[in-house]
Order: C-alpha cells, then structure tokens, then sequence
C-alpha cells in the first residue's frame, strides 16, 4: 500500500496502530513528543517531535501524508478542518505554491462533535439513538438545584470537553455536594445528566467504512459486544462475552453502536460505552472516535482483524466485508487486565513475570515510565470458556489489586465481587414439583464440588406451560449450555424442554409414590424422533450432573481435569476399599 498515514498521537494506541501497520507495509508517521510510545516501535520512518494540538506541526505533519487519523479526539478540529476542506500549501523547488488536499479519517465535524459530550449528546438524541438525558447548565448553585429538582438525586455534573478516565465528572447525590462539585469543575462549561441505574456497562468496536452517514448504520461492521468493569473511573477488566448478559442483548448492542456510529462522517475504527439499564433498555454513554481501550482484546480474541488492523484497512478505503456485518472472536472466551502503575516503579514487575507464564496469556507494555494509576500495559487471556480464562486470570487479578492497595495505602484483600469470577450459571436445573429436590440434590452437590456454576427453578409442564416454555425457549439466549430436568409420573417435563431448545437435555427420572419410577423413565427415554433426551437411572442426578459436567467438559479443560481427578478420586476410593476388605476379612469389615 503506496499510501501513507499521519497519525496525530503516539501514545499506546498509536503504538499498537503501528504494529499492525508493519506486517501490512503501511507507512504511518507520527506527530507526537520525542520517544512517545508509538516512536519506540516505529523506528524507521521520519516522525515529527512535537504537539498534536499545534497548527505549524499538523501542517507540516500534513505536507507528509495522505490521510491523517487520530489516536486521541483532543485534536485541533479547526486546523483539520483547513487541511480537510482547503488543503495544504506545498513550495515547490522554483517557489511555486500549490494546494493538496489531506483526507482527514475520521471526519473533523465527527472529532469536533465528540470533543464536546454534549454536542454529542445532542446529536445522538437528533439521530433517534438512546442516551442518558442531559441539560446544559451555569456554573451556580441555582442552575444546580434547579437540576436536582428535575432530575432528582443523584445526578452527574460533568465538563462539555477534555473529560476521560472518569476526569471532568462529579456525582452531585445530594444537595450539599453542589459547592463541592463547582468547586472540582471550576472554569470549565458544564451539562447535567440523569442518573443512569445501569446494571452493566458494555462496549462495542464498531468500524465505518464509509464517509457519508446512515440511519441504520450499513456502512459499519461491528465486533462483539463486551463487559467492561471501571474501577477509580478507569477501565480495570474487559469480559468477552460479557458475563450475564443474553445473546439478544448482546445483539441489541451492537445494533445500537452500529446505529450511533453510522450517524457520523467519515472512516475508521470508534468505541462505543453504553449502559445496560436495570429496565433491560441499552443506552448509548459516549463514543471515542478512535481504537479504544475495550477493544485490546481483538489482538488476540479476533487476531486476524484486531481493532487496529480495522482501522488502518478502513481509513485507507481497502476494508473487506464481513458476513452479518460482524467480526467474530476466534476463542469462546476473552479477559483483558489494564496494568497501571503502582506505589513505587518496579511495582508490576511481579505482575509481567506471572503473565509471561501463563501460555494463553498476552503480555504488552507500552515503553511507558510507571506512574501511580498511569495505564502502563494490559493483559489479555484466551481460553476455551469463561470458567477457564477466569481461572488463569484470578492470580493476576489479585496482584493488581495488591498494586491498587499498596499505592492508595488500603489493606491488601481479596478480589473484590465486581472482578470476581463469574457466577454465571452453565448448567440449568429444573423441576416439576419441589417433591423432586431431594433427589436432584445429590447432582447440585456434585456440580459444586466440580466447580460448575448453574441455576435450579421450578418449571412444572402441567400447572405452568408458558413458564416452561420461555424457560426453555430462552435458555441459549441466557448463557446455558445444558439443561437438567427432573419429572415422575407423566414425566412429560424434560420432553417439553427439549423441544423448545437446541440445548442439550438430561431428564432425571423420579420415583414417584407408585410404578417405582419406571413410568417416568420410559415416558422420557420414548421420546418422538428429532427431539432427543438424554436419560439416567431412576432418581440418579448424580449421573445426570456427571454427564452435563461432561458435556461443558468436551469444550473446558479446566472442567475435563476436574472431571479426571474425580474420575480418580473415585478409583483410589474403591482401591483403598478393597485393601482395607482383604486386610480385615469380611467379617471385621
């Protein structure tokens, strides 16, 4: 590729940007300070030392390039408006003056709409895309507790511009926090937001490939949608998939941040934070037009096309297609760890050396000098489900969370419930009667000795078929992969289920008062062809959680070892039996 980019930024986005520009031969050259992270991988090309903001740099940045892109929006928008629209002055040899139009990738008007996150605001609610509801207001109690009134407490006071990491925000909960809060945001314009009472908050990369706007987002393509969990404002961890969260919700997701990003101009790879709200609904938070910190993970969960690879294609106008507008993750399951700096420069140190030890962990650092909560490096781990990935990365979790303790000067302790691993059940459970209980604890037992997280409820085929139904018809959606249905007499329950989901499902015959469970077990086992039961022994759910264990274990080596060990476990209990009976004789046994 002949055509070359200019980059204003070049700090660790801009460096993973580069990266991804070498192996494809694209030239990116970069207007940032001396050895800025970016540099420090991009050795060979002519960079300009320098600030992003300064007319004569990003002109002379300009002269040099074919497209220019950002890797921050605190850009100035006006400069690239001139290049964008009128171009760029070059003299000739002979002293001749001539103009040459940049692109500018994004659109300046998308940078300049973004800078202020009101105007961003505004035009999300223009464009008919959700968001929060928000005012603009003066900088005096009176504007403030007039918001409090409409808005009620609490409420977010947050600055129109150069706000990021949770900086330029201030949570307004009661009345005397007003002065507190124009004190923090003193000098700068201001808007008000209603509380969101979010359950979750979600990320989706979405990438445009296409200057103009649209309503419906066409021209976009986007990655999946993710978790992510802040801690002191700053992202700490990203989930894929996102724990909890159903699939037609992680679909809405990224029809949402395809719709909000299509309603820009121009190119390139945008970030996009929503909340999910404890109504259900999906709200748009505020977009980066940029490569973005919860989309790290696509290095190594979509390693052929990470965010940055994205970027670079579709600035350049060479971005390929994707089946369902959608770029898949290559690994069912994806964590990433933000490093940031601790109490002393050497803190993380320990941090790296567990990471370079785990095989499915990626470590990257950015040639950046450790600062107290200065980001410094992520951590992403892959594996083959959630249980796994989460299973490697607790250590390293826990270290992180020594580093926080250690620089805010709080008592080391364990992983706090937001970034523990998951309760996200695998396995559901239910019943026809709470009668059948008894005979499925002994499985519930097992699942929790295996470590398997699962969910038990009552869905009877007879007194509530609708329950059963949508408990059904919805357990795929809501994260399940094997279904446990217990059921005596008719034993109709399990039969049902399986022919209103594709999961897999284990009936569980009950000994009823009478027929000895037989009638159970052939009413399940006679199932009609194309709509398959597994079955076990009359009022054996231990063999039941066994084979749903099983079944999760076919695709989790974490659950397959567990499953090996119990297995063993198992025979050397037999083994000591049989000792102990050869010793003793019959008799004193």
């Amino acid at each position: 590729m002949d055509r070359t980019i200019g980059l204003l930024g070049g700090g660790q986005l801009g460096q993973m940007l580069c990266e991804a520009a070498n192996p494809l031969g694209i030239k990116v050259i970069i207007l940032d300070a001396e050895n800025s992270p970016a540099k420090q991988v991009n050795a060979k090309n002519a960079h300009i030392d320098g600030s992003f903001v300064d007319e004569a740099k990003i002109l002379e940045l300009a002269r040099k390039v074919d497209v220019l892109t950002v890797e921050i929006e605190h850009v100035n928008t006006q400069v690239l408006e001139k290049i964008a629209t009128e171009g760029v002055e070059f003299i000739g040899e002979n002293g001749e003056r001539t103009m040459k139009k940049v692109e500018v990738q994004p659109s300046w008007k998308t940078i300049w709409t973004i800078q202020d996150k009101f105007l961003q605001k505004k035009h999300f609610i223009a464009n008919e895309v959700s968001t929060v509801a928000s005012k603009e207001v003066d900088s005096n109690p009176g504007a403030l507790h007039a918001i409090g009134l409409e808005y009620g407490y609490p409420f977010m006071l947050k600055a129109k511009k150069d706000a990021y990491d949770g900086r330029g925000n201030f949570a307004v909960k009661f009345p005397h926090d007003i002065s507190e809060a124009l004190e923090a945001l003193k000098g700068r314009e201001l808007y008000a937001e209603k509380w969101a009472n979010f359950t979750m908050e979600l990320a989706v990369m979405v990438v445009k490939t296409d200057d103009g706007t649209s309503k419906d987002g066409s021209s976009t393509v986007a990655y999946p949608a993710v978790e992510t969990i802040h801690e002191d404002s700053i992202c700490k961890l990203v989930y894929l998939p996102p724990r909890r969260v159903s699939k037609k919700v992680q679909r809405e997701a990224q029809e949402l941040a395809r719709k909000a990003v299509g309603s820009l101009w121009g190119k390139g790879v945008f970030g996009v934070e929503m909340f999910l709200m404890d109504t259900g609904a999906l709200v748009i938070n505020e977009i980066a037009p940029r490569p973005h910190n919860s989309g790290h993970y696509t290095i190594e969960a979509c390693p052929t096309f990470s965010q940055y690879k994205s970027q670079l294609l579709s600035i350049l106008g060479v971005m390929p297609s994707f089946t369902r507008a959608a770029i898949p993750a290559m690994f069912p399951a994806t964590i990433m760890l933000n490093i940031l700096g601790g109490a002393s420069k050497d803190s993380h140190k320990e941090l790296m050396k567990r990471a370079i030890a785990i095989p499915n962990a990626a470590l990257h650092m950015y040639g950046k000098e450790s600062k107290p909560a200065r980001k410094i490096g992520h951590i992403t781990v892959v594996g083959n489900s959630m249980s796994e990935a989460e299973h490697l990365i607790s250590p390293l979790i826990q270290l992180a969370d020594n580093m926080r303790a250690s620089r805010k000067k709080l008592p080391t302790s364990t992983i706090s419930p937001s970034t523990a691993p998951t309760t996200q059940p695998r396995v559901a459970v239910t019943m026809g009667s709470d009668s059948d209980l008894p005979v499925l604890k002994p499985g519930l037992e097992l699942l929790t000795t295996l470590g398997i997280p699962f969910h038990v409820t009552i869905t009877s085929a007879h007194r509530t078929p609708l329950r059963m139904t949508e408990f059904a018809s919805s357990a795929a959606a809501n994260g399940f992969k094997v279904i446990i249905a217990a059921a005596g007499g008719a034993a109709h329950l399990p039969g049902m289920i399986a022919a209103s989901t594709p999961l897999p499902v284990i009936g569980v015959p009950v000994k009823g008062s009478t027929l000895d469970g037989m009638d159970s077990l052939l009413s399940i086992v006679q199932m009609p062809r194309g709509v398959p039961v597994a079955t076990v022994a009359i009022n054996n759910s231990i063999n039941a959680a066994l084979l749903a264990a099983r079944i999760l274990g076919a695709s989790d080596d974490v659950i397959l070892e567990r499953l090996e060990k119990y297995a063993s476990d198992m025979g050397e209990e037999v083994v000591g039996k049989a000792g102990r009976l050869e010793e003793v004789g019959f008799k004193a046994y």
